[in-house]
């Protein structure tokens, strides 16, 4: 998925463990844990909910009527790593964050990019770093970079933090570089931006890398994948409450121990994920 980030895992953990650690809708649950003890407290006793919107694959969807994905696999093995059962609540992504603030779930493990105003809303545990690619239409421009976007309207998720960056910190560079700005177009979920796109309701669209390679792959060949490396690689964390130091170290270690047996580099390779790259994070960390 075009430049890529390598770090290794203790660099990584060091950085996340500095930064980011504490310092001391419908459900569908996966199968119990035997015999374990809980190794934290959740709203309900022996089930980690998790708050996730299950319209965005390959990360989060519906299979057969069943939580599926990259998110979902991944939390159930947190989860059975903390001795928990995971159950999911599916919820529309502009609302996800509110969601946890008004305790309707224990996390939010929903592709939630890091970035300094999320910062304030909830606090993160790192899992894995992605990027963003630009679909363009195959029998029209082709627009490679963020700033071939300049002057063009571009679909993007509500609430996604590329949705800030092109009008803004996008279309500043534009405007420097004497050409005009980026009209955003904002929709519930990537597939509605999709359909605009082929609808010609906008220019091009920009996505998370592995969801846009999976609509173009869907597309028939009306569509491709234009640009040819990511952009604006960020990292993405698994959101807890704010000051719930106790969740969000029980699931860094459940984490870290999904490192040590493998099971962590074998999830992300199935993706075609990264871990995230302490540089990555920061500069995540400073992203408004």
């Amino acid at each position: 998925m075009g430049k890529t980030f390598r770090s290794t895992l203790v660099g990584c953990a060091a950085i996340a463990s500095l930064m980011l650690t504490g310092c001391a809708g419908s459900s569908n649950a996966s199968a119990p844990v035997d015999g374990t003890v809980p190794k934290v407290a959740t709203k309900a006793p022996g089930i980690l909910n998790i708050g996730v919107d299950l319209t965005y694959p390959p990360y989060d969807m519906l299979q057969d009527g069943k939580p599926a994905g990259f998110d979902v696999e991944f939390m159930n093995a947190v989860a059975n790593n903390l001795g928990l059962k995971a159950s999911f609540t599916d919820t529309r992504f502009a609302q996800i964050v509110a969601g946890i603030k008004s305790n309707r779930y224990d996390v939010i493990a929903s592709t939630l990019y890091i970035s300094a105003a999320r910062s304030k809303e909830v606090d993160f545990v790192p899992y894995f770093q992605t990027g963003n690619s630009i679909i363009s239409l195959a029998d029209g421009d082709k627009y490679v970079t963020a700033q071939d976007l300049c002057g063009k309207s571009v679909g993007v998720v509500t609430a996604t933090v590329i949705a800030d960056i092109m009008p803004h910190a996008e279309s500043d560079k534009c405007k420097e570089n004497g050409k005009g700005p980026i009209t955003v177009k904002e929709f519930p979920t990537d597939p509605e931006a999709t359909q605009a796109l082929l609808a010609h309701q906008v220019d091009a669209q920009m996505t998370d890398g592995a969801v846009a390679k999976i609509a173009v792959e869907k597309s028939r060949k009306r569509l491709v994948l234009s640009s040819q490396e990511l952009i604006y690689p960020i990292a993405v964390g698994i959101g807890v409450s704010k000051g719930n130091a106790e969740m969000q170290d029980a699931v860094a270690g459940a984490i870290e121990t999904m490192k040590a047996d493998g099971s962590y580099k074998d999830l992300l390779a199935k993706y075609n994920l990264e871990p995230v790259d302490p540089e990555v994070l920061k500069e995540s960390l400073n992203r408004k």
